[in-house]
């Protein structure tokens, strides 16, 4: 589209605001943050209420006497304990992700299930460090007061998206509209109406999938007006030629050179840059090296303790599995496969068993793919739960991986997507990982330069913070056996 594009999509914020289509209503499903002090607020307040309700009401069919209310203040109270599990419990059960599409008896399981087992956990602690006092008819009090407090909250979240969906407009008619398109048409949960597409590419009245050319990129105005349009997304005709450049960094960065770009307004309005002038002329540094030998160790001696501690815990598992492939399935047990990790180097992945043997004889190397035929019946259920790859901590010991980053491929495909894909190479500068942004956020089916992209925003932007919160996206996904 250019810099007609770059000016149009500068044009279309003022105006849009000045019409008055900013957002209208909050939409607290956006709000993460709020939502976990909420919901840690009414557990506090629920077991609090829990206290004050026993003292002042019987409980039918359990005990009519009643509560001395100063024994609120006798106990000792695990607070921290209640604010940790609280969300943590939530997020597991899968009460934070996509809240505004989820139905009242989703939330009702899934609430109840968290708050069960935070009494049996918390009762576990009063147990363990002899706090024998603590009156356990609390507890059913606390259950209920508390899962009401979270449902109800859940279904005001809820409220305030409305079921509505937000209406778009494309604007691009290139492969990545296509590509977008394509996705949206895969998803129907995201919450958007796509209105039309913008293009100065193609004649009003044509087609992009299933949405139809509204007008050319002078009509966003009248369009956003016209069709009450709610959000905007722009996509390039054609890969710009900084994407065509992504070779040519990688091989100057590797000579030891610096690389910069003057920006345009539009790239120091969307980004967070890293940015020197000279002579008053801005200049973005192109970051191409994301290894920082600091960072590197302390996430090195992380990966091995998880790895190590994990490892103990689930060799009794592993035995029970290898036996029942034994079994079952017959030798071998273990399955390896060569992949490509750090720097291109080839290793040996780990995993157990989950198809025939031969299994690719015919077809050749053929990628992972949603209820893949091929899969054994045993093997359908350790892919459902990931146990099979669960296999691979011993890959993060060896240090072939890490817990988190891009997930490794094998040489066929790689050579592959290296040909069709720029800037794929990229992915090869961390460690690979047994789990990553793309899979916590893509699906079998999405197609491998989203998946990129998502690989690239982790590597340029990964934190320990981060790293938690995919592995706990990791932990609900497995729980929920989600795209299997």
């Amino acid at each position: 589209m250019g810099n007609h594009s770059e000016r149009a999509a500068r044009d279309v914020r003022p105006r849009f605001a000045a019409r008055g289509f900013t957002r209208t209503g909050v939409y607290l499903y956006r709000h993460i943050a709020l939502i976990i002090l909420v919901d840690c607020v009414i557990g506090l307040a629920a077991y609090v209420m829990a206290f004050l309700l026993r003292s002042v009401l019987p409980l039918p069919f359990i005990t009519t006497e009643l509560m001395p209310a100063e024994r609120l203040i006798q106990v000792k109270h695990y607070w921290w304990l209640l604010l940790i599990l609280q969300p943590v419990l939530l997020f597991v059960l899968d009460t934070y992700h996509e809240i505004q599409f989820k139905e009242l008896r989703e939330f009702v399981l899934s609430v109840g299930t968290a708050n069960a087992l935070l009494i049996l956990t918390v009762v576990a602690v009063y147990f363990f460090t002899g706090n024998l006092t603590f009156p356990r008819t609390v507890f059913p009090v606390f259950w209920i007061l508390n899962s009401a407090g979270i449902i109800g909250w859940r279904m005001l979240i809820k409220r305030t998206a409305s079921g509505r969906r937000r209406r778009v407009l494309i604007v691009g008619s290139g492969p990545l509209a296509q590509q977008l398109v394509d996705e949206l048409g895969r998803d129907s949960g995201l919450g958007l109406e796509v209105v039309g597409i913008a293009s100065d590419h193609l004649e009003k009245g044509k087609s992009v999938g299933p949405y139809r050319v509204l007008g050319n990129l002078r009509e966003i105005d009248s369009l956003i007006g016209l069709h009450q349009v709610e959000e905007v997304i722009l996509t390039p005709e054609e890969a710009s030629w900084k994407d065509q450049l992504v070779d040519s960094i990688t091989h100057l960065e590797s000579l030891g050179a610096r690389i910069s770009i003057v920006p345009s307004i539009y790239e120091i309005l969307i980004g967070r840059i890293k940015h020197f002038e000279v002579r008053g002329i801005p200049l973005i540094e192109v970051v191409a090296d994301p290894y920082d030998p600091v960072a590197a160790f302390c996430y090195r001696l992380r990966d091995i303790v998880l790895a190590v501690i994990l490892s103990i815990i689930l060799l009794p598992l592993w035995i029970v599995v290898a036996g029942v492939i034994k079994l079952f399935d017959g030798s071998p047990v273990f399955y390896v496969q060569d992949r490509l990790g750090q720097w291109g180097k080839l290793f040996r992945l780990y995993k157990f068993k989950t198809m025939p043997e031969r299994a690719e004889d015919e077809t050749g190397p053929v990628l992972a793919a949603i209820n893949d035929s091929r899969l054994t019946p045993l093997g359908r259920i350790l892919r459902s739960y990931r146990i099979d790859e669960s296999l691979q901590l011993l890959n993060v010991i060896k240090g072939d991986m890490s817990l988190v980053g891009p997930r490794p491929e094998r040489p066929e495909f790689v050579a592959k997507f290296e040909k069709e894909i720029l800037g794929y190479h990229e992915r090869h500068k961390v460690r690979p990982g047994l789990t990553g942004l793309a899979q916590v956020r893509g699906h079998y089916h999405t197609d491998p330069v989203i998946k990129l992209k998502y690989d690239l925003a982790y590597i340029y932007n990964h934190s320990f913070l981060l790293d938690l919160v995919i592995l706990l996206e990791t932990v609900r996904i497995v729980i929920r056996r989600e795209g299997i």
